[in-house]
């Protein structure tokens, strides 16, 4: 259905501070040069997504339930790395601990867009940071141990984008199209 507006690439996400983003850039860097192939995220395009819209031309909407869903602001931490199996390459990310608050922000976005009309994924959230896609790493490559090697990440939450995902020039560029503070209290 077109409204007159154009349709955009949306999802919904947290973002991480330019330390933290410095921080996986130097992790990333480090195990493509382990991989045998991969394809690295770019530096600006780490997020976590709390829910993916697809092509929509509902932002208004999507606001709404943003801003109904927002709650205080939280801590995040990392804790292992892991892979999503794929044909032609895995997905290289890295998890984070079980944190009760971004559980239940997830669950009362995704209630809101539920009722709005969005259509979610029908997968369990598993929160984490995509660093490596299509890559093919090392028989002997060994998770845990890499992990446990890695600098701590933690990243206080306090504030949730509603994202456009677009190809400007061939690179895959992520914008905030809106964002919405946590307050404290919620």
């Amino acid at each position: 259905m077109f409204d007159g507006l154009m349709k955009m690439r949306l999802f919904i996400a947290l973002n991480f501070s330019q330390e933290n983003k410095d921080l996986l850039a130097g992790i990333t860097a480090d195990l493509a040069a382990i991989s045998l192939t991969s394809r690295p995220v770019h530096r600006d395009n780490y997020h976590l997504t709390l829910a993916f819209i697809g092509e929509s031309n509902a932002a208004d909407q999507l606001k709404c339930c943003i801003d109904a869903a927002a709650g205080s602001p939280f801590s995040l931490v990392a804790s292992q790395l892991g892979c999503f199996h794929r044909q032609g390459g895995d997905i290289i990310w890295l998890g984070i601990k079980p944190e009760p608050a971004l559980f239940q922000l997830q669950q009362r976005l995704a209630a809101n867009l539920k009722e709005a009309g969005f259509v979610l994924e029908n997968r369990p959230f598993r929160p984490h940071l995509t660093l490596l896609r299509q890559a093919v790493m090392p028989d002997d490559f060994d998770f845990r141990r890499y992990t446990v090697q890695m600098p701590e990440l933690r990243q206080m939450i306090d504030r949730i984008s509603l994202m456009k995902s677009e190809r400007i020039a061939g690179k895959l560029i992520y914008s905030e199209l809106y964002g919405k503070d946590l307050a404290s209290g919620a």
